[in-house]
């Protein structure tokens, strides 16, 4: 009996978890939602600053440097 009940334990984990396609996205959508703090330093000051952005705002703000080195190199 307790096969049973385990068997059926099984298959109803197994249809949830591909019932569930919307799961990756939440768990995507959190890991950019994460906050990261940094210690950066301040211009013209022996003290770091401590900034606190969500992971999609680091990304955002290193893909405008990058773009600005390059257009400043051309």
């Amino acid at each position: 009996m307790n096969f049973y009940a385990l068997g059926a334990l099984v298959c109803v984990a197994s249809m949830l978890a591909v019932a569930n396609p919307d799961s990756e996205k939440n768990e995507a959508r959190t890991k950019l939602d994460r906050v990261i703090c940094k210690n950066l330093p301040v211009s013209g000051s022996h003290r770091k600053q401590r900034i606190c952005q969500t992971k999609l705002e680091w990304d955002e703000s290193r893909k405008r440097s990058r773009e600005d080195a390059r257009y400043e190199k051309s």
